[in-house]
């Protein structure tokens, strides 16, 4: 039997578009304008589950929900709101709605949410789509799918690129991605990190040097730049250069040629220079540890690519994905993971991001000798993801929790603007800062400050 869906939302195209997505991805659908409407459709019509918004012509979504839960108190109902609409979210919870949603909604966090919820309930499910792998990133959010967008546009220009993001987000796949999307796909792609050699060394590990540069210099040596040739040189914790040799990369970006230590014939620059960081490098130049010319030099196209913790939809697929290429590695017949627990590594904030749920992966399929992973083979703080896990799932009576997690992700999703995240939210900056010094979260700041982005 097919698993049906009813759909509630007065804006027409919007309506359309849900219903589409959820077609998509195997879903029969009912569609309803209004509350009332939705009613009616129910008298004649079992769906498995409803989406409403909660601004609705006439009956608000809130009351659909009551009347659905005094009638037909098996099917779950999720709630879409507003930003701005805190209190009604609390509410819709308390109403006995499974989950709420804010808008925009985001597909890939909607299909996600909606398999979670008719997974629970034990309810027949249509095998998920294929999921789509471009430029060899995975992922249904709608920051990956800002990303391809992105790497599309920018991959045919020569422009130096600054990729940032936390360590194991994923940075020298972007780098990869970039060249291999771009017209320097058949020249090298030449990777080097910054801070994983003595400090002596890099200047002549990124120019190159001739025999006798230095004691030890047996023989010549090609340098990354000139490795690179017209490729890409990927120069990953670009923080951690030492300032001298900051000097020299700067002058080497400017005049598009280099020399080998040791001699001064010069070496024309054709690579693409693509540099990557986890560190904040507006800081690092207020520290005295970064030279500002080099960084606006680096940072002619910035890209940033946010934590796990923010785009929790790629989740599901990133794990599909490692299971399946870890048990090729090591010759394994298939393993899944059930839905207990990977609702837990859903929950969990990955402080290592994408590089931690890999190697968590890993060690879970080696340690376990059954064909399915349960929630008992993760570790004790991923099995604890009900106990209140920072970015995990809260009580729906617990209102704290709630606006404080609803605060939290208009911060996040405005990378901590505090005007854009007010705006977002509903309310003025100065509630926006009342709620976050209430939360503790004006700990580091001074009384103007509006985060990293400012207004």
């Amino acid at each position: 039997m097919d698993t049906m869906i009813l759909v509630v939302e007065d804006e027409r195209n919007l309506r359309r578009v849900l219903a589409a997505i959820l077609r998509a991805e195997g879903f029969s659908v009912l569609e309803a304008e209004s509350a009332e409407e939705a009613l009616e459709l129910l008298q004649n019509n079992t769906p498995s589950l409803i989406l409403s918004d909660q601004r609705l012509p006439g009956m608000p979504g809130i009351e659909l929900l009551r009347r659905v839960k005094a009638t037909y108190p098996a099917i779950p109902v999720i709630i879409s709101t507003a930003y701005g609409e805190i209190d009604q979210a609390v509410e819709v919870i308390k109403a006995g709605a499974e989950h709420y949603l804010t808008k925009p909604v985001d597909e890939g966090e909607l299909l996600a949410l909606i398999r979670q919820v008719l997974e629970r309930g034990g309810r027949h499910l249509p095998p998920p789509r294929q999921i789509p792998r471009r430029h060899g990133l995975i992922g249904v959010s709608r920051a990956i799918t800002q990303l391809l967008e992105i790497i599309d546009l920018v991959a045919p220009a020569p422009s130096n690129v600054l990729i940032t993001g936390e360590s194991g987000t994923g940075k020298e796949l972007v780098a990869r991605a970039l060249h291999n999307a771009s017209g320097r796909r058949d020249q090298p792609f030449v990777a080097f990190n910054c801070g994983a050699i003595p400090l002596d060394l890099v200047e002549s590990e990124i120019f190159g040097y001739e025999r006798g540069a230095f004691t030890g210099a047996i023989r010549s040596q090609a340098g990354k730049l000139e490795t690179a040739a017209g490729g890409t040189l990927f120069l990953d914790e670009v923080g951690d250069m030492p300032l001298p040799m900051q000097v020299k990369l700067l002058r080497a970006l400017q005049e598009r040629e280099f020399s080998r230590l040791g001699t001064h014939q010069p070496i024309r620059l054709q690579a693409r220079i693509v540099a990557a960081t986890h560190i904040d490098l507006k800081q690092a130049i207020q520290d005295g540890r970064f030279r500002e010319d080099l960084y606006y030099r680096l940072n002619v196209i910035p890209l940033h690519i946010p934590p796990l913790r923010e785009r929790r939809a790629d989740i599901a697929p990133l794990v599909e994905h490692f299971l399946e290429k870890i048990c090729h590695e090591i010759g394994r017949s298939k393993v899944e993971i059930d839905r207990d627990a990977l609702s837990c590594l859903e929950r969990y904030s990955w402080p290592g991001n994408i590089r931690q749920l890999e190697n968590l992966l890993e060690r879970t399929v080696v340690l376990t000798r059954q064909n399915s992973i349960g929630r008992q083979d993760l570790p004790q703080e991923l099995r604890d993801c009900t106990a209140g896990v920072e970015g995990s799932s809260v009580s729906p009576f617990d209102l704290p929790a709630i606006e404080r997690q609803t605060v939290l992700s208009a911060l996040e999703k405005t990378r901590f603007n505090q005007s854009q995240a007010a705006l977002l939210l509903g309310i003025s900056r100065k509630q926006l800062r009342t709620k976050m010094k209430n939360m503790g979260l004006l700990a580091d700041q001074g009384p103007e400050d509006d985060g990293p982005d400012g207004e």
